[in-house]
């Protein structure tokens, strides 16, 4: 299992961008406890409909916020407070900017030390989003999206969850520049074959027939925002669909990937 460090990409361990951590209809069962890029991380969705990610451990007692369901807290649907949750353990208040803003026996101010990080966060494609930085920087270009989301003819995917594989995001990335592998794996060998990069987009555009189809040419333009969320419109006579295919590390040299279509 290849690590970071034998790529030699850098000093960070983990990429920078928007990675899918969570399907949105996830959350209609509450809180969820997620692990991504190396850490814990609490997900919730606020009483406003924003979801919320911040580090998972409270730093009062190091208690996860979102992995009880035993607490009476979270039994009585009490852990939520607007877009804020509270600690199952002695009810801390976090807000959705990683800071405490109440303690119930406590009416002095909310110590900062006790602070946590958050992550930039959006619903988007019925997809949880979270922008990720080692170093915290604040995004530097928007998370994907598909105009056709909002069109009532196409219609919605839903995630195939895919679970985790021992593989380092460098190597999920390479594939698109693999062009030998069309034919042998997806019975549609190239007629023509590019790869494009314009900043944070990665971009390939090929074409060729399908087996599958009794030779009928498949035309595909694909593309990476960032490293983590790959899109692919798909032409073929009169059909036309778009491919979801995310992964998001785990840990180092550990992924999880979803995949979805739009049509």
């Amino acid at each position: 299992m290849a690590k970071a460090a034998d790529y030699g990409l850098g000093p960070k361990t983990f990429p920078t961008g928007w990675f899918i951590v969570a399907e949105s209809s996830e959350l209609d069962k509450g809180p969820m406890a997620i692990r991504f890029f190396g850490r814990d991380l609490a997900l919730y969705r606020g009483e406003s409909g924003n979801p919320v990610v911040l580090d998972a451990y409270c730093k009062h007692m190091g208690t996860h916020l979102t992995a009880s369901d035993s607490a009476m807290i979270v039994k009585n649907g009490l852990q939520i407070e607007g877009d804020s949750i509270r600690c199952p353990y002695h009810g801390w208040r976090y807000n959705s900017a990683g800071d405490v803003d109440d303690i119930p026996y406590h009416d002095g101010p909310c110590p900062k030390s006790a602070s946590i990080r958050s992550y930039p966060v959006v619903d988007n494609m019925g997809c949880i989003m979270v922008w990720f930085d080692e170093d915290g920087a604040e995004p530097s270009y928007d998370a994907p999206f598909l105009k056709e989301w909002d069109n009532p003819q196409w219609i919605h995917w839903q995630l195939d969850h895919l679970g985790e594989l021992d593989i380092h995001p460098q190597e999920v990335l390479d594939n698109m520049s693999d062009m030998r592998h069309l034919g042998p794996t997806h019975g549609a060998p190239c007629q023509y074959f590019e790869n494009e990069a314009k900043g944070h987009i990665y971009i390939q555009r090929q074409g060729g027939p399908m087996q599958l189809y009794g030779g009928v040419m498949l035309y595909t333009t694909t593309w990476y925002t960032g490293p983590g969320i790959l899109l692919s419109k798909q032409v073929w006579g009169d059909t036309v669909q778009y491919e979801l295919i995310a992964n998001t590390p785990v840990d180092d040299g550990r992924i999880k990937a979803w995949h979805a279509c739009l049509v």
